[in-house]
């Protein structure tokens, strides 16, 4: 016998020593009395991993008539201590059953990752009761509608969709279309429940800082449709959508030092004085225009109107970059920067990041990259005023046309 022989089992014993420790310290936290504690989950993994052990041996009907009888002896079990206990704890008593499975699961070598990533979700589950139960306390009928209309276009229909183009220029991907759809929609929705638990400022800024992440155009589009129903709420929508566009030089940043160091280095004083710039004017702008201590209330977090409205304009930006990529022909690259930033800047910086050092010159690709930079800030303008109110527009202005500006400088300053 080695070690790779007691390796399953004591996987299996870890797994439910982890749950286990969950449900001893939530009947001394509540000061009652359970059934299975610390020492009774360990045995019932290691169980559930002597199963599958004598499963292999016996076939897989061993285990699953194991896995039947423990399911009938936890049921016989919890029904029996009902009397004594004085309440049915019917979440241990699942918790129990998932735990022997997982015994099992850790007994097959190709499952065991899976049984210890399930075993921690599991045990997150327990262990959030509090949380999961004032989050559900707090949801009204309207939320819950709209979080099961952002499953039904997350799940439902963008799977359907086909990948395939279906313009004459091979850009309207429908899948792609609607994935902006989704994601709109779900930054609304994140945006919501955000300001819910944090208040209107701290909710929409960080709903800025982590769709920004994603897709910085995409805020922007969100952002304005909140405008334009609560106009209140224009300074944190400003400062949210200025805090998406400086974290998307951030992020065009780390893309390029995983690709390529050098041109990391050639990037860096320029995203980063856009970046520095943008979180100045945002933070100057609401000093100035929003009281503190001040929140608002928001309407119901599923908009799939002004979703679909940024899924046409992005539909349009795409066949619009396609024609003038077309018809700049061979202008060069700086053109390609242009209109790449017309939709996205990722795809340009990718594609810099991978041609410097071979065909391309690192200022050349600081040079384009910098350019769709700045010409995706100009399109989120013209969605902040296309979308949103001439207020949201204007605060916009102040604050991407000297980003937009200073990138420029940058570039004579680099030439």
């Amino acid at each position: 016998m080695d070690f790779a022989d007691i390796y399953p089992f004591l996987i299996a014993m870890l797994i439910g020593a982890l749950i286990g420790t969950e449900r001893q310290r939530r009947m001394i936290e509540d000061k009652i009395r359970g059934v299975a504690g610390l020492r009774t989950f360990i045995l019932i993994a290691l169980l559930g991993s002597l199963c599958s052990a004598l499963a292999q041996h016996y076939g897989s009907g061993f285990a699953i008539a194991g896995m039947a009888a423990f399911t009938i002896l936890a049921s016989v079990g919890y029904a029996t201590s009902v009397s004594a206990l004085g309440r049915v704890d019917f979440t241990a008593a699942v918790a129990t059953v998932v735990t022997f499975a997982l015994g099992m699961l850790a007994g097959f070598p190709e499952s065991t990752l899976l049984a210890v990533a399930l075993a921690i979700i599991t045990t997150w589950v327990l262990a959030t009761r509090t949380i999961t139960h004032r989050y559900v306390e707090a949801l009204n009928q309207t939320d819950l509608l709209d979080t099961l209309k952002m499953g039904i276009i997350a799940l439902v229909i963008y799977p359907f969709l086909p990948e395939e183009p279906l313009d004459p220029w091979g850009v309207l991907n429908p899948r792609q279309v609607w994935l902006f759809v989704v994601m709109v929609s779900l930054i609304g929705y994140v945006g919501y429940i955000l300001i819910r638990i944090l208040g209107a400022e701290r909710g929409l800024s960080l709903t800025g800082i982590l769709g920004g992440l994603v897709s910085s155009t995409a805020v922007t589009s969100s952002m304005a449709e909140q405008v334009r129903e609560n106009r209140e709420i224009l300074p944190s929508a400003i400062f949210a959508t200025a805090i998406a566009s400086c974290t998307m030089f951030l992020r065009v940043l780390f893309i390029v030092l995983i690709l390529n160091r050098s041109l990391f280095f050639a990037l860096l004083i320029p995203l980063l004085l856009m970046t520095l710039a943008g979180f100045a004017l945002a933070y100057m702008w609401v000093r100035k225009s929003s009281p503190p201590g001040r929140d608002f209330n928001v309407k119901d977090p599923f908009r799939i109107i002004p979703a679909l409205k940024f899924g046409a304009f992005f539909a349009f930006i795409l066949v619009v970059s396609k024609l003038a990529n077309v018809y700049f022909g061979d202008a060069g690259i700086y053109a390609a920067g242009i209109v790449s930033g017309l939709a996205d800047v990722d795809a340009i910086t990718l594609t810099m990041a991978s041609l410097v050092g071979t065909t391309l010159s690192s200022n050349v690709a600081v040079t384009a990259i910098i350019l769709a930079a700045v010409t995706n800030t100009l399109v989120k303008l013209a969605i902040a005023y296309v979308l949103g109110t001439r207020e949201f527009g204007l605060g916009m202005a102040r604050i991407f046309l000297p980003i937009s500006l200073l990138g420029l400088a940058t570039l004579l300053f680099l030439r």
